[in-house]
């Protein structure tokens, strides 16, 4: 078998010493998050403002929140998504300009329309399929004006006609998503994440992956080890707050700094291509006063004060001075 990074559920067993009731325990906890794959056309790329930048085919893996997996592997439910993470944007050939075909549509779903051709490094979030869609509001207001002529109409079943094609054939259309639907079957997992949540000691022959364990282990251990869930979730909560996981990095190098230090550093880490604090590209916008990160599904956007900022960090330093 080829070493990659991702892999079909039906292979954990080939990668590691995990069941599949582990994996599924811990999907079920909301502790773990799934990957999926799929082919789509026409996906857009979003800047951190919210524009859309251009078109692209996509064939690769994509990245799912703790949220969207639990029903996709515990329940066999499809989901649909609209925004979610490219975690091989090496796969992607090129950006395509897709300003002069969408410039004349109704836009309320991105702040602006321009092209960057450049494919981005690292994994971001994207938009499921950019296209044309019926705008269903201008619709209803098309049938509020013409229904007084339907009533009017010798056929009792003209107005239902006319709506059906209002609905099939519809006049007014605007920019819009097509959701993406999401099956089972589509699941994958990523070994290096397995790794972190498990442990490394749950992979085998984890040196093939380019895993290393930087706490050196006895030789005299056993080759497989011993593993066992309950007594890993019974330890304490352990923090998962994407900002606040940010604030601690940011102690890990300046524990000592003010908060309005680690506000401008961290402004500045997101504006760089590949950020050190923000490693999972979290964060979508940063000014002078105010944080934008993804929330559930990374079609909710959240917003941060920095007065909550310094509050949030004062409780994250506190729980770092107690380690």
């Amino acid at each position: 078998m080829l070493n990659r990074s991702y892999y079909r559920l039906a292979e954990l067993a080939t990668v590691s010493y995990l069941s599949e009731g582990d994996l599924l325990d811990a999907v079920e906890r909301q502790e773990f998050a799934l990957c999926t794959w799929f082919d789509e056309p026409t996906l857009g790329l979003v800047s951190k403002t919210n524009a859309l930048l251009g078109l692209f085919d996509y064939s690769g893996t994509v990245g799912l929140t703790k949220q969207q997996s639990k029903p996709l592997l515990c329940e066999g439910k499809s989901i649909r998504l609209e925004r979610f993470m490219i975690l091989e944007p090496e796969r992607i050939k090129a950006i395509d300009d897709c300003r002069e075909q969408f410039t004349s549509l109704p836009n309320n779903i991105f702040s602006a329309l321009r092209y960057c051709s450049d494919v981005p490094q690292s994994p971001f979030v994207a938009s499921a399929t950019v296209c044309e869609v019926a705008d269903y509001s201008a619709l209803l207001d098309i049938a509020k004006k013409e229904q007084p002529n339907w009533s009017k109409h010798e056929n009792p079943f003209h107005g239902l006609g006319q709506m059906f094609d209002l609905v099939t054939k519809p006049p007014a259309t605007r920019l819009g998503i097509k959701p993406i639907e999401i099956k089972p079957n589509q699941l994958r997992f990523d070994i290096r994440k397995l790794a972190e949540s498990f442990g490394l000691e749950c992979i085998k022959q984890p040196e093939s992956f380019g895993l290393v364990n930087r706490k050196s282990t006895s030789p005299h251990l056993p080759t497989k080890p011993h593993i066992n869930r309950t007594i890993r979730f019974n330890q304490p909560h352990i923090e998962t707050n994407p900002i606040k996981l940010i604030m601690a990095a940011l102690l890990d190098d300046y524990p000592m700094a003010r908060s309005d230090k680690l506000w401008n550093i961290l402004r500045q880490d997101v504006s760089q291509a590949s950020r050190r604090y923000d490693v999972d590209q979290v964060i979508s916008e940063m000014t002078q006063d105010q944080i934008s990160w993804f929330g559930r599904g990374y079609d909710t956007e959240l917003n941060m004060a920095y007065k909550t900022f310094q509050n949030q960090l004062s409780a994250v330093h506190k729980v770092y001075q107690k380690k």
